[in-house]
């Protein structure tokens, strides 16, 4: 059967096209127009026929076409001005001054909601010294070293005479912070081979063995190495089939089986650790958390043998829980959304705390009803409806995009020179407050006064912006509320990459091995810990971890080994 053509390309250059339409306005076609015509309309057809089938949307359509455009617009005068702008929290003076708009009486965006440009901005100071980026190397500190080589002086010792004869003496000096680093290759394994050098007697038969050496262990797979499978796996999102392939190519012949097996090893040893991050994050004072999809095999097939079940979406659901002092990323893959995740997760926190800011998008399924919280919403969600239609609504978009990027630089700002959540609140609602309530009021003209359609793409972006409206701008009556969602965003980028790679899981029990797993390794990298090691730690001390969990979590396990001194920390890491 011969391959369906698609439409035909017409070529026609600029002068041609020009042509064309001066002899379509003139209504004045030539013979050889009409298969242009002809041409076109078949085009215009087959892309109707691709849009029925493929079931996607024009927008989508178009990234098809020509691929997604990025979100960063292009530096223009404003964004240099506030780029110029000194901070405005110094040292000693955590409340900022007023805009220099309000003590010049200039007019502001509240006075003149139609104009399109940002007018309220602080006062403008002399330009910030900025440090610019290294092109250097990295420190050799910077390493954490499998081995370290202590290189003396061939003949020379610390008080020694100099050899130069001077009549000094030699001293030591401080060794230099990380020495020189030196880098070899490995395979992703050591694979060591004990060969025993049996004896037997002559006479009467009895065997002889010798004995091992001291590191000769009854498991097969060390702790190390099974930490290197679980990172291999939940971070690097290489499924089990490809490891099996990758190994064997180095002459390590593991099936994916035997994978699973050493990683499920390892979550039988952790997963008490996981409880205590829980208690903790149900008890800190901000916490954010979003969705992505998944598939587990055996809850489809539950699905396919009892079609009335009401519940039948499989979610990932990431949760992050700042407090002052630490972090914690948790994962839930299962049948559960976010909104009954949090609400799982909200009976461990203390009811004697003031509620806890939580973070997400507006869908309904978010909300967790059974306990009281300060909800906010994500407002890069809600810049995003105007940046996907911008290119049909230039003026509209264009305009609410600027007045976010400017208070998203303000909040650059509070971070930059590291405001408490006090004066971040103090420094938003002195200077991004104005911007939002002009913007607010720019919303609600449009609506009442009839400017936009109220059934299309435009109108539906700027009533999602209206109807959310106390939520989205939670940060500017709210200490430490977060501005958006993308913290957690880009933490389920760890479970997407996992589900593109391995597609799904087997069973809801597999599913839970690699929420843990992610959880643990997430949390170790907010902590800035060595995640390989700290897992390696747990299996080694696996019976003191059941005991006292709380004592082994990723920012006090280190102290907790030395204090134990069951394990060097160079053998650990």
């Amino acid at each position: 059967m011969a391959k369906k053509q698609g439409p035909t390309i017409i070529e026609m250059t600029e002068e041609e096209l020009n042509a064309l339409q001066e002899r379509i306005k003139a209504k004045q076609l030539a013979e050889n127009d009409y298969p242009i015509f002809e041409q076109t309309i078949q085009f215009v057809l087959w892309v109707q026929i691709k849009l029925v089938h493929a079931k996607i949307t024009m927008s989508k359509f178009k990234k098809m076409l020509f691929g997604s455009k990025t979100e960063k617009k292009k530096r223009s005068k404003h964004d240099d001005d506030l780029k110029k702008e000194k901070s405005v929290a110094q040292s000693g003076n955590a409340t900022p001054e007023k805009p220099a708009s309000e003590e010049q009486g200039e007019t502001n965006l509240a006075a003149n909601p139609d104009k399109m440009e940002v007018l309220i901005v602080p006062q403008k100071t002399d330009d910030l010294k900025k440090n610019p980026k290294g092109h250097g190397r990295i420190a050799a500190s910077e390493y954490d070293p499998d081995e370290i080589i202590v290189v003396l002086h061939e003949t020379l010792k610390p008080g020694d005479d100099c050899p130069s004869n001077c009549g000094g003496r030699l001293y030591a000096l401080p060794v230099t912070p990380g020495g020189i680093i030196r880098i070899k290759g490995q395979s992703c394994a050591h694979v060591v081979s004990y060969e025993f050098n049996k004896l037997r007697c002559a006479l009467c038969g009895e065997i002889f063995i010798p004995k091992a050496s001291a590191d000769f262990s009854d498991e097969k797979y060390d702790e190390h190495f099974k930490s290197i499978l679980v990172l291999e796996k939940y971070f690097v999102a290489t499924p089990f089939y490809r490891q099996e392939r990758y190994q064997q190519m180095l002459g390590l012949p593991l099936a994916d089986s035997t994978q699973w097996d050493c990683v499920e090893s390892v979550a039988d040893c952790v997963y008490p650790v996981l409880a205590v991050l829980e208690n903790m994050a149900a008890n800190c004072s901000n916490v954010n958390h979003d969705d992505t999809r998944l598939k587990i095999l055996s809850v489809i097939g539950d699905n396919q043998l009892n079609p009335d079940k009401k519940r039948t979406g499989m979610y990932t659901t990431c949760i992050i829980a700042e407090s002052d002092d630490y972090e914690i990323c948790l994962y839930y893959s299962g049948v559960k959304h976010g909104g009954e995740n949090m609400s799982a997760l909200l009976k461990n926190r203390n009811k004697t705390l003031a509620p806890i800011i939580q973070m997400c998008d507006a869908l309904a399924a978010n909300i967790t009803a059974e306990f009281e919280t300060i909800l906010c919403n994500c407002l890069s969600h809600g810049r995003r409806k105007f940046t996907e239609i911008e290119d049909f609504f230039p003026a509209e978009c264009g305009h609410v995009i600027k007045q976010l990027a400017a208070v998203y630089q303000y909040d650059a700002q509070a971070k930059k020179v590291g405001m408490s959540k006090e004066e971040r609140l103090v420094h938003h609602q002195t200077y991004s407050a104005p911007i939002m309530e002009a913007l607010h009021l720019w919303i609600q003209k449009q609506l009442d006064e009839h400017k936009i359609e109220p059934n299309s793409a435009l109108g539906a972006a700027i009533r999602y912006l209206r109807n959310h409206w106390s939520k989205l701008t939670r940060f500017l009556s709210v200490a430490g509320a977060h501005l958006d969602n993308n913290l957690v965003e880009r933490a389920l980028k760890l479970a997407i990459r996992t589900r593109k790679n391995a597609m799904f899981h087997k069973t809801e029990h597999g599913a839970f091995v690699a929420a843990l797993l992610l959880s643990l390794i997430a949390t170790c990298e907010l902590a800035k810990k060595n995640p390989i090691s700290y897992l390696t730690v747990l299996q080694k001390n696996k019976s003191a971890v059941f005991k006292s969990p709380s004592l082994w979590l990723p920012w006090n396990y280190e102290a907790t080994l030395a204090d134990t001194e069951k394990i060097p920390l160079q053998q650990a890491a």
